[in-house]
């Protein structure tokens, strides 16, 4: 499962990490402000899509959007709830619209990258992270090399994918998702040696996450260190038990007698 990091501003999240409210500091552009009703509104609207409270954050979205309509924030959050909503023409809509009213809105261009990495638009969403990685005050580039590494890797274009999250690790070297996904690479070209630092560090920078966890588990398996890989994957299944990771890791521990299909 690869997700890219979306971006929202004041307010933003990880794994697409998220990205929503932007601060004014990190761009020369200065985007019409927001009229005191519609900040408040913005608010809401980033605080119920925080919760996913998808359908009172649009109803605050669009008021704040009446009420300021050429604040290029306000189109940003509007364009992450139609997102969420998997409204993709809506999202794309809205993330284009605050990229008009802001050249230099990154976390626009990021988001917009994101979702046509989601929609299986390679191609595009290159151009659009390429495009958010043009404004050189932008405060989180190391999450869009995190991204165009995932888009190189479904491209195939591995060594470029490689040098990307390379790039988002000495950008920041307390971001977990690079390790990840470079970690991952490693491993679907049959790289485990190479992958287990990586994943490692991955797992340590997010103990609660359960994707690292699992996947330096199968590293594991595959050098026949079971006693660790078991005790990880118990680990994923007890953070995550409902979720992706933890449904796979609760298989191979039912399928290996570690515990009881219940």
């Amino acid at each position: 499962m690869k997700v890219l990091n979306v971006v929202v501003l004041v307010l933003v999240c990880s794994f697409l990490s998220c990205s929503g409210k932007q601060r004014q500091s990190a761009a020369s552009f200065q985007a019409e402000p927001m009229s005191e009703q519609a900040a408040i509104q913005y608010q809401f609207a980033f605080e119920f899509y925080q919760r996913g409270d998808l359908i009172r954050a649009l109803t605050a979205a669009l008021r704040a959007t009446e009420l300021s309509p050429k604040n290029p924030d306000v189109r940003n959050l509007l364009g992450l709830i139609y997102f969420r909503q998997q409204d993709y023409p809506k999202a794309e809509q809205s993330f284009q619209s605050a990229i008009e009213l802001n050249p230099k809105m990154s976390e626009a261009f990021n988001n917009l990258g994101t979702l046509y990495y989601d929609r299986g638009r390679l191609e595009e969403a290159e151009k659009a992270l390429l495009a958010a990685l043009e404004n050189p005050l932008y405060l989180y580039p190391e999450r869009i090399y995190n991204n165009l590494g995932l888009v190189y890797a479904s491209l195939k274009l591995g060594q470029q994918a490689r040098e990307a999250y390379e790039k988002a690790i000495r950008l920041r070297p307390d971001y977990y998702l690079p390790y990840l996904n470079l970690g991952k690479l490693w491993m679907e070209e049959g790289g485990f040696n190479a992958a287990r630092p990586l994943l490692r560090e991955a797992e340590r920078l997010c103990g609660f996450c359960s994707e690292p966890k699992y996947q330096l588990a199968q590293v594991l398996l595959n050098e026949n260190q079971r006693l660790e890989a078991e005790k990880l994957l118990k680990e994923v299944f007890e953070l995550d038990p409902r979720g992706y990771y933890g449904q796979l890791a609760r298989r191979f521990l039912i399928e290996h007698g570690k515990i009881k299909d219940e």
